[in-house]
């Protein structure tokens, strides 16, 4: 069933309904905005299971313009209503609700009009974990990018909007496991290790724009491709010769395009 628009005047906020006369314009959701040029998009975050709305999640809205991935947040009101603004128009993007690590499914939505509501789900129940194999799957860049050593924004065009942890989970030479000290976290797929006569893992080091993370895994979860330059993954040779003892069982490296 369609919602109703919320029109974003102060100091109260008045309900309206989407179609009819009374429908508020695109200068109301986007005060300053061109609608000669530009394009927006309002609706309501859900949760399906328990049916009610998910205020304090974002919505990421991504797309390829100029061969370069675009993409805008805008936050879920407490009336679980966003508005992302700035869109350029006739352009498919997919829009996608986030809350924490979880995120919902991607949505592509085709800017031809200059307003329009798109309702969007996210499950607050579902397996955070959950992975994206359908969108990756097939030949041709996106498998290359699945097995690449190093990754490039450029490599990342094609893709759908997604998490870093989304995307790596896929990737041949990487492995997420759980260690009762240290949680979830990220292996190379060819590192095993023994040690004083027992068989154990070690977690690979995790680097943002150089920065260390003490837990990769987490800070990957809210890292989105749409925010990346470059990822390298590391052999051990060469996380050692880089970061020496910390680079023992190899290295992830991102750069982020904001650097």
């Amino acid at each position: 069933m369609p919602h109703s628009f919320v029109r974003l005047s102060a100091p109260a906020l008045m309900l309206v309904v989407a179609n009819s006369a009374a429908a508020q314009s695109f200068a109301d959701f986007c005060p300053g905005g061109d609608p000669e040029t530009e394009a927006a998009v309002v609706g309501y975050v859900t949760d399906p299971e328990a049916a009610t709305i998910v205020p304090g999640a974002t919505v990421a809205a991504s797309w390829v313009q100029f061969d370069a991935r675009q993409r805008v947040e805008a936050e879920v009101g407490m009336e679980g209503l966003y508005a992302i603004c700035g869109l350029p128009q006739d352009i498919e993007v997919s829009l996608r609700a986030i809350f924490g690590d979880r995120r919902g499914e991607a949505v592509p939505y085709t800017t031809t009009v200059t307003l329009a509501q798109q309702d969007l789900s996210l499950s607050l129940t579902a397996d955070p974990r959950r992975e994206e194999v359908g969108s990756l799957a097939g030949g041709g860049s996106r498998s290359r990018v699945l097995g690449s050593e190093v990754i490039r924004a450029e490599d990342l065009v094609d893709l759908p909007e997604m998490s870093v942890y989304e995307l790596l989970r896929q990737h041949s030479l990487l492995k997420f496991d759980r260690m009762s000290t240290l949680g979830e976290v990220i292996l190379l797929t060819s590192v095993t290790l023994s040690s004083w006569g027992s068989f154990r893992e070690q977690a690979m080091e995790v680097r943002i724009n150089e920065r260390r993370e003490g837990d990769g895994v987490n800070a990957i979860r809210e890292l989105s491709i749409d925010e990346v330059s470059r990822i390298e993954i590391l052999s051990r040779t060469e996380a050692s010769a880089r970061y020496g003892g910390d680079g023992y069982i190899g290295a992830l490296v991102i750069t982020t395009r904001d650097r």
